[in-house]
C-alpha cells in the first residue's frame, strides 16, 4: 500500500500538466475553505447583531409599554377622582352608588345616607381641595390606613377594584354623653335610639358616612339641646358632650 501524501507532495512528483491541474484544484479548495470560513463568520456576526437588535427592541418596547401602562393607570385614577368630585357636586346619588365601595351592610348608599355628605360640601367648598391633598398623600404612600389598627382613616380611600377605581368612605362613630339615659336622640331630623355602652350616660351613634350632622337631645320634659358635628377626616370615634 502506498503511503498517503498531501496534494502538494503529489503535485511535485507528477507530470507538468497533471501537476498544474492538481495545483489548481488545491488552490480552489483552499479558496473555497477560506470563503466558507468568512461566510460562517459573517453569519455569526449577522445573527449576533440581529439578536442584540431584537434584545434592544424588546427592552425599549417593554419600557414603552410599561410607561404607557403607568400613564394609562394614572389617567384612569385622575379621571375617577374627577368623576367622584363631580358626582358629589351634582348630588348624583346613582353615580356615587357605583363609585363607593361599602363593606358595612349597615350603611347603604342612598339619598338619605349621602345627604350629610352633600350638606358638608355645600357648606365647605374647600373640601374638594382637601380631597386632592388626601389622594396625593395616598398616591405617595404617605397615608397608609390599616383597618382596625389606624384610628384616622382617609375620608375616601382609593382602591383599584377589578378594572376600575373605587372609593371606600370612612365610617365614623359618635359617643354622645347625656344627662339622662332615657333621653331621645334626633340625628339630622330622624329620631333614633343610641346604642348602649358601658357607661349608661353615653350612647353610641353610627356608623356614619362622612358629612355634616346635627345631633339633638330631647329630655323627658321636651327640652332640647342641639350640636352640629362635622365628620370629615380625623378620628373615627368622636366624643360629644351634651351635658354642658
Amino acid at each position: 500500500m502506498k503511503p498517503y501524501t498531501s496534494e502538494p507532495d503529489r503535485i511535485e512528483g507528477g507530470s507538468g500538466k497533471d501537476g498544474a491541474a492538481a495545483l489548481a484544484r488545491y488552490a480552489r479548495r483552499q479558496q473555497a475553505h477560506v470563503l466558507s470560513r468568512e461566510k460562517r463568520k459573517k453569519t455569526v456576526r449577522f445573527f449576533s447583531w440581529l439578536f442584540f437588535a431584537l434584545a434592544v427592541a424588546w427592552g425599549a418596547g417593554t419600557l414603552i409599554w410599561n410607561g404607557y401602562g403607568a400613564l394609562k393607570t394614572a389617567a384612569s385614577r385622575e379621571m375617577a377622582i374627577r368623576q367622584l368630585k363631580n358626582a358629589i357636586d351634582d348630588h348624583d346619588v346613582a353615580a356615587l352608588r357605583g363609585m363607593l365601595r361599602v363593606t358595612n351592610e349597615e350603611v347603604p348608599i342612598n339619598e338619605k345616607t349621602l345627604a350629610p355628605l352633600f350638606a358638608y360640601f355645600d357648606r365647605h367648598s374647600e373640601a374638594y381641595d382637601e380631597l386632592d391633598k388626601e389622594f396625593d398623600r395616598q398616591r405617595k404612600g404617605e397615608h397608609v390606613y390599616i383597618k382596625g389598627l389606624t384610628s384616622r382613616p382617609p375620608v375616601f380611600a382609593i382602591h383599584a377594584f377589578r378594572d376600575r377605581y373605587v372609593f371606600e368612605p370612612a365610617f365614623y362613630f359618635l359617643h354622645v354623653r347625656v344627662d339622662d339615659p332615657e333621653v331621645t336622640l334626633v340625628v339630622n331630623g330622624v329620631t333614633m335610639k343610641g346604642e348602649a355602652t358601658k357607661d349608661p350616660f353615653v350612647q353610641k351613634i353610627g356608623p356614619c358616612l362622612p358629612g355634616l350632622y346635627e345631633i339633638t337631645v330631647v329630655d323627658r320634659n321636651g327640652k332640647k339641646k342641639t350640636v352640629r358635628v362635622e365628620l370629615f377626616g380625623g378620628a373615627r370615634v368622636r366624643e360629644i358632650d351634651l351635658t354642658k
